[in-house]
C-alpha cells in the first residue's frame, strides 16, 4: 500500500491544526502520522481528521528538558562529594601519619605477692624398669614354673619368692649384679661379696663381710634362709651325700686302725721287744690315714653344705619392687623374660636448665594437677647432671652456646599422699610442675622490673610520674629506693616516699 503526507492548507491557524502543540506562543513541528492512500481518498474525507485513538510520542522539551538537565547537575555534585571522601592530598596524609610527640611509658605500682618458681613438666612412672631374667638352664629338672606366680601390682622386698620353678625358689635378694653363677663353699669374687651382704641386710651371720669368700658361715647363714623360707637348701646332691658317708666311714675305719696300731706299740714297748721300730712305724703310718680320712670327710661336708644355684636367685637394685607385668603361668615351661619389675613407688621425671637447676635443691615441694583436675603435691628427691659433664656451662640453656652448655639436668620428684585411683590415673601421665623456689611473706610494693635503673653509685631507683603534661613535657622525679625479690617481671622495692603507693605510675621507657 502506497502511502503519502498530506499537508494542511497555508491559512489553518496554528491552534488548529493537528500537527502543531502550542506552547508559551512558540510552535513546534511535531512529527504527521502517515495516513495509507485508500484512507485519504475516502469519500467521506475522514482521512483528513487525526484518529483521537492514536498515541504520539511526546519529545523532551521545555520544563522536561529542565528538570533532566537539573537532576544530571545534582547526581553528578553527590557523586563528586562521594569521590572526595576518599581523595587524600599528600598534606592531609602526613598529618595524619605524623608520631605523636614523644613522652614517658608508665605503668603503675601494685601491692602483690611475688613468688619465684621453676616451673617444668615431668613424666609420671615406676622408675627403673627391667625385664626379669631367671637362669634356669642349670637346673637339674625341666624349667617349669610350679608355683608363686606373682600377681600385677605385687611389690617385692628383699627375702621374698618371686617365682617357683620345679618346686624351687627363686628368692629376691638386694644387689646390681645378676646370678651368672652356682656359689658354693670355698668360691670367691663379687658375686659371693654382694651374696653375703644381702644375707647380712636379712639379720643372717655370714662370716667377715671384708672377704669376698664364701665360708662355712656363708654356708649356714644361707641354710637359714632357706629354712625360713620353708624349703630345703640345694646341696651337691645325691652323689656328694654318698660321698659324704663314705668319708665318715674311711674316717671310722681309719681311726680302729691307728688305735690297733698305737696299742701294738705300746705293747713292744712295755716288753722292751727289739722290733719295736717295726710297730713304731705301722703306727705312726696309722695315725697319718687317719689325718688323710679327716681331710677328705672335710671336703665331703663341705660338699654338702647349702650353695646358691644361680636359678634360684634374683638380685635387684632399688628394693623394693613392683611388678608391672607377667608373662607367664603354672605350668609353663620357663622361656624369656617371666615378668618385668620398676620401682615400687610412683616418680616424676623432667629436665630443667642449669639455671633453674641451681635453685632446687632436695625436699622443695612441688604442685601439680592430676589429670582429674586434683590438686596435687611432690617432693624432690635428685637433681642430677647430665652425664655430658656440658650442664656446668654458665650459659645453661641459653641461646648462643655450645651444645654441652644447652644439657638438660634432670629433677626427680616422688609424689606424696596419694590414693589408689590417683595412682592409677597417674601412671603414664605428662604434667606440670610448679615448684616455688623463694616469695614475699605477703604483699609487697611491686614495679616492672623495667622501672627500675642504677645511680652513679650503684643504688636502685625508680622515675615516679608526677605532673601529666603534653608528651615531652610530663613531670618525673627520680627515687632511690631498695630492691628486693624478682619474678614474673616484677621486682619488689621499698621507699620511705610515701608517694610510692599502689596506683602511682613509674616511667618503664620512653
Amino acid at each position: 500500500m502506497a502511502f503519502r503526507r498530506r499537508r494542511t492548507g497555508a491559512d489553518t491557524s496554528a491552534s488548529e491544526q493537528p500537527g502543531l502543540e502550542q506552547s508559551d506562543g512558540d510552535t513546534t513541528p511535531t512529527t504527521v502520522a502517515e495516513t495509507p492512500d485508500d484512507e485519504l481518498d475516502s469519500p467521506s474525507g475522514s482521512g483528513s481528521a487525526a484518529d483521537p485513538t492514536k498515541k504520539v510520542r511526546v519529545p523532551w522539551t521545555g520544563r522536561r528538558l529542565v528538570a533532566l538537565i537539573a537532576a544530571v547537575a545534582v547526581a553528578s555534585l553527590l557523586l563528586g562529594i562521594i569521590v572526595m571522601q576518599f581523595i587524600v592530598s599528600p598534606a592531609t596524609l602526613a598529618a595524619r601519619t605524623e608520631a605523636p610527640e614523644p613522652g614517658p611509658v608508665t605503668a603503675p605500682v601494685e601491692n602483690k605477692v611475688l613468688e619465684n618458681t621453676v616451673v617444668l613438666r615431668g613424666e609420671v612412672g615406676y622408675a627403673d624398669s627391667v625385664a626379669v631374667t631367671i637362669d634356669a638352664a642349670g637346673g637339674e629338672s625341666k624349667a617349669v614354673v610350679t608355683g608363686q606366680v606373682p600377681a600385677v601390682g605385687a611389690v617385692f622386698n628383699a627375702g621374698n619368692v618371686a617365682l617357683e620353678v620345679a618346686g624351687r625358689p627363686v628368692i629376691v635378694m638386694p644387689g646390681e649384679l645378676p646370678a651368672y653363677r652356682n656359689l658354693s663353699i670355698g668360691m670367691r669374687g663379687p658375686d659371693v661379696t654382694q651374696l653375703k651382704q644381702a644375707l647380712s641386710a636379712l639379720g643372717y651371720a655370714t662370716g667377715d663381710l671384708n672377704t669376698d669368700t664364701f665360708d662355712w658361715d656363708t654356708a649356714a647363714g644361707l641354710g637359714a634362709l632357706y629354712e625360713q623360707l620353708g624349703y630345703t637348701a640345694a646341696t651337691g646332691g645325691a652323689e656328694t651325700q654318698e660321698m659324704l658317708r663314705s668319708a665318715e666311714r674311711a674316717v671310722r675305719d681309719a681311726n680302729v686302725s691307728a688305735a690297733q696300731a698305737q696299742a701294738t706299740l705300746d705293747e713292744a714297748r712295755a716288753a722292751k721287744s727289739p722290733s719295736v721300730a717295726g710297730e713304731q712305724a705301722a703306727a705312726t703310718a696309722a695315725w697319718e690315714a687317719v689325718n688323710d680320712a679327716q681331710e677328705a670327710l672335710g671336703e665331703a661336708q663341705a660338699a654338702v653344705l647349702p650353695t646358691l644355684p644361680a636359678g634360684e636367685a634374683l638380685f635387684l637394685s632399688g628394693l623394693p619392687r613392683r611388678v608391672d607385668e607377667v608373662s607367664v603361668k603354672r605350668g609353663d615351661v620357663l622361656s624369656g623374660s617371666p615378668m618385668s619389675v620398676s620401682g615400687a613407688t610412683l616418680s616424676i621425671t623432667g629436665t630443667v636448665s642449669k639455671q633453674d637447676a641451681d635453685l632446687l635443691s632436695e625436699g622443695l615441694v612441688a604442685q601439680f594437677s592430676s589429670p582429674g583436675g586434683a590438686d596435687l603435691t611432690a617432693k624432690v628427691k635428685a637433681v642430677t647432671a647430665p652425664k655430658s659433664g656440658g650442664g656446668n656451662s654458665e650459659n645453661g640453656e641459653g641461646g648462643g652456646g655450645d651444645a654441652a652448655g644447652a644439657a638438660r639436668y634432670t629433677v626427680e620428684l616422688e609424689p606424696v599422699d596419694l590414693s589408689n585411683e590417683q595412682i592409677d590415673e597417674l601412671r603414664g601421665a605428662n604434667v606440670r610442675l610448679r615448684i616455688p623456689v623463694a616469695s614475699t611473706d605477703g604483699e609487697v610494693i611491686a614495679v616492672p622490673i623495667a622501672a627500675l635503673s642504677a645511680g652513679s653509685g650503684g643504688e636502685d631507683r625508680v622515675e615516679l610520674l608526677i605532673d601529666v603534661r603534653d608528651g615531652h613535657n610530663a613531670e618525673t622525679e627520680t627515687i632511690v629506693v631498695e630492691a628486693g625479690l624478682a619474678a614474673d617481671g616484677f621486682v619488689e622495692i621499698t621507699s620511705d616516699d610515701e608517694r610510692l603507693t599502689a596506683g602511682a605510675k613509674v616511667v618503664v621507657g620512653r
